[in-house]
């Protein structure tokens, strides 16, 4: 007899062409089976908490895409993005109008467009980019007033007006000088664009006389502190002063060179729009134009759409790029790290100026970091790590900088977990940092593969979900002290295709009846009561119930609403869904091929509730028993060891399998077993 031990489930499940693998690290912490539960950073694996209904999407024809809107930690909000709409939620509710109406705006974009659709936040303003639309902002004014608009490419300072200049002196020996004037703006000190040109007759500079000057006025400009004059001079409008006041006198100051009034620069007109966005170094950086996809534009420092250039150019000016590769690769994503992280439907590219500034003067140095490319999912960044979907759609992968190198270097994360990705394709991701650091990816079949991701723990484990229905989204906000996950859920109720937005539960439970361990669920709180109404949402479905921590089973929703056999104060109402977990064969160096059962199996758990289910070598579900606190007090969760038997005959592939088909908490910690290994010659 041996005793097996399996402290640590880190690894998350593995492909089957590892099962015989025991000779691998991995082999020890990992799992044949992790099925609507999650690793934990400790080790441990829980079961995942159930799905909240939120609501169902205005069109439940038609596909939803699900966006972030962070204002601060506190004023957080889910996008609801649909066919030519946009919806909001918040603290999982919708926003409702006072006529009880859900607050929308208009959008142009179209359902197929909807995934491809590259987003970047700054404050309150929100920047959508698709190469097939005019790039738009949507700014929030209140929970029930947003503003969608074009963006404009110019400085958010206008250009001063009824701009006129005289000529004080002699009229002996004279010239044409040409001025023009800009407005700076108060706190970011952006400049505006150049006014109409003014022209004046007066002296040539050699023969102008210390009394003889010009003098240029113009009508004051809102929120301007300053305004800067420019003076042409072999062709160039070369900066002469700045004033404080609607009047500028040009005594013969030498102008310079080397400071020149902006020129006006959109990069984007006629319809040239960029198909990617994000901040670095204080500027706003779009990527991918529709006419040159390798193109990379930045706008002024300290500005947002602000791209003029001077000449010749000076630091802040915009920044205008091109990515010289030997196949046109589309730019699909800007991340901003210590260096602009481009991916590429090619590769991955770094992005600085070589002093590390990126400015308009400095040699801004493109360099390849590796050549897997991406796909158009969102990518994902955790610490300093990204995390992004290889452009098949089928491997996900890590990048981070890497001292050794002073480049961009990283893993496959998704090579021993393989299996959940043959013949699919990542369509949404996101990642939820806090409190269990996991990466939702809504794959193309309907379910969703996790990864628990902490790279300096060297936790990589992934786990595979389902539902009684279709994955299609995914989006994360925080949430109080916890990002949650929000889905778009394709679900077909009573022969007809419906769309709801759910939002995950938090995990943290101290008793049963606290916890929401069911799909689709709603919940209810107050007087006993039998009949439970408002569950049209899942009319002639099959649903469990847990009533005052107790479940009940198989009740059928009928007119929106089923009946109790008793009265209970605390309800949860839903789906039922499976958790399921089994480990690895249990194997030694020289067991592979030979017989083996378990006849005992440890558990050692943690808040759980006691009568979860093993299953036998039959395929037989066999409950736990129940302890007798938990007997007396329904709200009851057990944390010790658990000595469990099973119907387990000699075979092979000896594992331990475990499932939780009720709506309460199990969390494991550790597995142990004593096994006899039958004799090689009986």
């Amino acid at each position: 007899m041996a005793r097996y031990t399996q402290k640590s489930f880190t690894g998350g499940e593995l492909s089957p062409s590892l099962y015989e693998r025991n000779d691998l690290a991995k082999y020890a912490i990992g799992l044949k089976t992790l099925k609507n539960g999650f690793v934990r950073a400790e080790g441990c694996v829980s079961n995942r908490a159930g799905l909240e209904l939120v609501c169902e999407v205005k069109d439940s024809s038609k596909k939803v895409k699900l966006i972030p809107f962070s204002f601060n930690t506190e004023q957080t909000y889910v996008i609801e993005l649909g066919h030519e709409y946009a919806r909001f939620i918040k603290d999982g509710a919708q926003i409702i109008n006072t006529n009880n109406t859900p607050v929308e705006i208009v959008t142009p974009y179209k359902q197929q467009d909807l995934f491809n659709i590259k987003y970047a936040q700054n404050a309150d303003v929100l920047t959508l980019c698709h190469k097939n639309y005019v790039p738009r902002e949507l700014s929030r004014n209140s929970n029930y007033s947003w503003g969608f608009t074009p963006v404009s490419f110019s400085s958010n300072i206008s250009a001063p007006t009824n701009v006129s200049a005289t000529w004080t002196g002699g009229t002996e020996h004279l010239t044409t000088y040409r001025y023009v004037v800009t407005a700076v703006r108060e706190e970011t000190y952006e400049e505006s664009r150049r006014s109409a040109v003014v022209s004046v007759r007066g002296e040539l500079e050699g023969y102008w006389g210390t009394t003889e000057y010009i003098t240029i006025t113009f009508d004051a400009v809102e929120d301007a502190v300053e305004y800067n004059v420019y003076r042409r001079i072999n062709g160039i409008y070369a900066f002469v002063g700045t004033t404080t006041t609607t009047t500028f006198r040009d005594d013969k100051i030498e102008p310079d060179l080397s400071s020149t009034a902006p020129v006006a620069n959109n990069p984007f007109s006629g319809m040239n729009n960029p198909a990617c966005v994000n901040y670095f170094q204080q500027r706003k950086v779009f990527g991918c134009l529709k006419n040159n996809p390798q193109q990379l534009v930045a706008s002024q420092t300290g500005t947002n759409n602000n791209f003029n250039v001077s000449r010749p150019l000076n630091s802040t000016d915009s920044i205008n790029i091109t990515l010289s590769e030997r196949e046109v690769n589309e730019i699909r994503h800007i991340i901003a790290m210590n260096d602009l992280i481009l991916l590429t439907s090619g590769g991955e590219w770094k992005i600085n100026g070589a002093d590390g500034s990126f400015t308009a003067t400095s040699s801004i140095m493109a360099s390849p970091q590796s050549f897997y490319g991406c796909s158009n999912v969102n990518p994902v960044v955790s610490g300093n790590m990204i995390i992004f979907v290889q452009s098949g759609g089928s491997v996900v992968r890590d990048l981070g900088y890497t001292y050794v190198s002073d480049g961009y270097d990283g893993e496959e994360l998704s090579i021993f977990a393989n299996h959940l990705f043959e013949g699919k394709q990542v369509v949404d991701m996101a990642y939820s940092k806090e409190p269990y650091r996991i990466l939702w990816c809504v794959m193309s079949d309907g379910t969703v593969n996790a990864l628990t991701y902490n790279k300096k723990q060297e936790v990589i484990g992934w786990h595979k979900h389902q539902t009684k229905g279709y994955f299609e989204s995914v989006t994360v906000v925080r949430e109080g002290n916890e990002d949650t996950a929000y889905f778009v859920v394709r679900r077909i109720i009573n022969g007809t295709t419906k769309r709801y937005i759910e939002r995950m539960a938090s995990r943290t439970v101290k008793k049963t009846n606290e916890g929401i361990f069911l799909d689709s669920a709603l919940t209810y709180s107050g007087s006993p009561v039998q009949n439970i109404s408002g569950l049209n949402h899942l009319e002639g479905q099959t649903i469990n119930i847990l009533a005052d921590g107790c479940v009940v089973e198989n009740k059928v929703v009928c007119n929106g609403a089923v009946h109790l056999d008793y009265p209970a104060s605390k309800i949860v109402a839903g789906l039922p869904y499976e958790f399921e977990l089994e480990t690895l064969n249990l194997e030694n160096e020289n067991t592979h091929g030979l017989s083996k059962i378990v006849n005992e199996i440890n558990i050692n758990v943690t808040k759980t509730r006691e009568d979860f289910f093993l299953v036998g070598t039959d395929g037989s579900l066999i409950q736990n028993t129940r302890s007798l606190n938990s007997v007396n007090d329904a709200n009851y969760l057990y944390s010790g060891n658990i000595s469990s038997f099973a119907f387990l005959n000699y075979t092979k592939e000896a594992t331990v399998h475990i499932k939780q088909k009720y709506p309460f908490p199990i969390t494991i910690n550790s597995i142990s077993m004593d096994v006899t290994v039958a004799d090689e010659n009986a």
